[in-house]
């Protein structure tokens, strides 16, 4: 039977659910993309013009005769062009690329005092004269019109020292030879010479993004060895092998910043570096994906597609050394494309992880992986694909340093969360560790007092019964006898010493619990005492070494005051003896390293067992006995005499017991 339906009052809206925070992280994710466009517009505006305005004693050389010659020595000025600096020409303009020379040319009016400087930047290989002197070059002379090694991404710098005494007062000309056009094109800018100081100033700008190049590699490579190291301890972290790889490639690519020379020969090294540009790009989106998104499997599978496929054909360019703006061939479209394709895809995954679970480290991820695509593309379109429109700056360096902290960064607080969680997991579970701990010794506690009561109930069933088979059984018998006239009044005392006897022998069993062998038979001496005499028994008393037997604790006493009971009862009234003796001894074990026993012997002198006794109620009882305590029991003759030996065992240690 369906119940009736009814109308339900709409509810408040979950906080941050509702359209205003909708279109609030709508706005976010759009910033997070267009921020960072306008962030390289400004780095790429702004960076030109940090390295500030020279000094006044500082001559700027913008201008100089071109002069199109192949000779390695410094031409004549004749049929040169002026031109004005800097110059930059894209591959291919000149068919077949020729080398360049550039006059410049000063006037001292009065000699230097001191080192002068020279500093410029240029793209291809350069040869520097001073009046006609070799001044500085940037490769060997015999190497001046070989292909460049690798990409070249912005201007080489070479600056030289200027002897004093080569700057004497008139003019003078500087002579730089530009190579041929390489991959990159060929460039040359402005010259700055003047004190050394005064170059060095001017250069510091520049050197100073040198030295941020070289410290965001050595920031990648470290940071990437301790993620890997990370991993290799915690092998189920992925993120730590991910994280580590990228940021070790990343230090790659920082590496000809920090090393000036190639460590490797063409094309080895532009191997190296390619191969480095591939594996750092392409583990971005697994980074990403692995940190913000684990649930998007599939990131990790198409990026190890695309790895697969592009460090191939990417290595095999290399060592074929392709250039990177020969657009005529499909190698450059591939190279540029796929990595803007997979700079795009690490983009959308950090937006998507931040409109999916809004934070301020997913939406400073997602800001940082924009910026590093914008400047990539910045960088690329202004260095290879149309080159010459700006003056470019490689601000990949400015990405790379923002990528390598940011990921240290979310991994630190990673790490401090695992642990965090490690801490509060393990308070927990001593929380609830003491916890159970108290369940278990309150359970222990009721399970203890439920023992002492279980064995106090068969204790006090044990006494019921004894006293109702012994002491009960006595009265009966001789209120029987009574009633019927058989007994007279001395054997009513006897009868009931006897019954009192027999009371008193079980109160003092009860009142020895510790084991102790020697007040247990000194109490039964006392109490059997007059019962042996009346029957004509003398008893021999020979108990020496009477140690606390651990079997004994307990009721264990009784068992054994019951065993010497029966068997002083079985020499009275069976025995025919005269005398008796009763003696102990501690004896070693049977076997080597086995336990050592107390031995209890009871001898008679009386007519003896026979050879097959017959097991009785009481031989049966007396055995019975003794392996409740872990011990054992013979009867044999003498060996010298009549009568009968009784001999019972006890363990002396404890494990035997029971």
């Amino acid at each position: 039977m369906s119940s009736p339906s009814r109308t339900v009052a709409p509810t408040a809206a979950e906080p941050g659910t509702g359209p205003a925070p909708a279109r609030a992280r709508r706005w976010r994710v759009l910033a997070a993309l267009l921020l960072p466009l306008l962030l390289t517009a400004a780095l790429q505006a702004i960076t030109p013009a940090s390295f500030g305005t020279p000094e006044p004693d500082l001559h700027v050389l913008a201008r100089a005769l071109r002069v199109d010659a192949q000779t390695m020595l410094p031409p004549s000025a004749d049929g040169g062009a002026l031109e004005a600096l800097p110059f930059f020409e894209p591959p291919g303009v000149t068919v077949p690329p020729r080398a360049q020379w550039w006059l410049f040319r000063f006037t001292l009016e009065q000699a230097a005092d001191t080192t002068w400087a020279l500093a410029f930047g240029h793209r291809t290989s350069v040869l520097v004269y001073l009046d006609g002197r070799l001044l500085a070059n940037s490769v060997p002379p015999t190497e001046a019109d070989l292909p460049p090694r690798s990409l070249q991404i912005g201007d080489r710098h070479l600056s030289a020292n200027v002897p004093a005494d080569w700057l004497g007062a008139g003019a003078h000309e500087i002579a730089v030879r530009v190579g041929a056009a390489g991959p990159g094109g060929v460039s040359l800018s402005s010259l700055n010479v003047g004190p050394e100081p005064l170059v060095e100033a001017a250069d510091l700008p520049r050197r100073l993004w040198r030295a941020a190049r070289v410290v965001t590699a050595l920031a990648a490579l470290v940071i990437g060895m301790l993620l890997l190291f990370t991993w290799l301890v915690e092998r189920h972290e992925r993120l730590y092998l991910w994280s580590g790889v990228q940021l070790v490639m990343l230090a790659v690519l920082l590496a000809p910043y920090a090393l000036g020379q190639p460590p490797l020969p063409a094309p080895w090294w532009r191997m190296v570096l390619d191969a480095a540009d591939v594996l750092a790009k392409g583990i971005v989106p697994v980074v990403i994906a692995a940190w913000a998104r684990p649930e998007a499997r599939w990131v990790p599978r198409l990026m190890l597609g695309y790895l697969a496929l592009a460090l191939p054909v990417d290595l095999l360019a290399a060592y074929l050394q392709l250039p990177w703006s020969e657009f005529t061939h499909p190698w450059p479209w591939w190279a540029l494309g796929s990595r803007i394709l997979v700079l795009a895809l690490a983009v959308v995954i950090a937006l998507g992880a931040y409109a999916e679970r809004p934070n301020a480290l997913r939406w400073g991820t997602a800001v940082l992986v924009a910026l590093a695509m914008w400047i990539w593309v910045d960088v690329t379109a202004f260095a290879i694909v149309v080159p010459g429109v700006v003056r470019v700056v490689d601000l990949n360096v400015v990405a790379y340093a923002g990528w390598a902290l940011w990921v240290g960064l979310l991994l630190h607080r990673r790490l401090v969360s695992e642990r965090q969680q490690e801490q509060r997991l393990r308070a927990e579970l001593a929380g609830r560790l003491d916890e159970r701990s108290r369940e278990l010794r309150a359970q222990y506690a009721a399970l203890q007092a439920a023992e002492q009561a279980s064995a106090a109930a068969a204790e006090r069933e044990r006494l019921l019964q004894e006293m109702h088979d012994g002491l009960g059984s006595q009265l009966m018998t001789t209120k029987m006898r009574a009633a019927g006239g058989e007994l007279t009044s001395h054997e009513m005392v006897d009868a009931l010493d006897g019954c009192l006897r027999e009371m008193r022998l079980a109160v003092d069993t009860l009142s020895v619990t510790d084991g102790d062998l020697g007040v247990l038979l000194g109490n039964l001496r006392h109490r059997l005492g007059p019962g042996l005499s009346g029957a004509g028994l003398t008893l021999h008393w020979a108990v020496r070494d009477s140690p606390r037997v651990p079997a004994l604790h307990g009721s264990g006493g009784r068992e054994l005051v019951r065993i010497v009971q029966e068997v002083l009862a079985n020499v009275m009234h069976h025995a025919g003896a005269t005398q008796v003796t009763l003696a102990t001894e501690r004896v070693p074990g049977a076997a080597p390293g086995s336990v050592e026993q107390v031995r209890l012997t009871i001898r008679d002198d009386g007519r003896g067992m026979p050879a097959a006794p017959s097991l009785g109620r009481g031989l049966r009882g007396i055995r019975k006995r003794a392996q409740s305590l872990g011990g054992s029991v013979s009867w044999s003759a003498p060996p010298k005499g009549s009568g009968t030996v009784f001999t019972l065992d006890l363990p002396l240690d404890g494990a035997a017991a029971g």
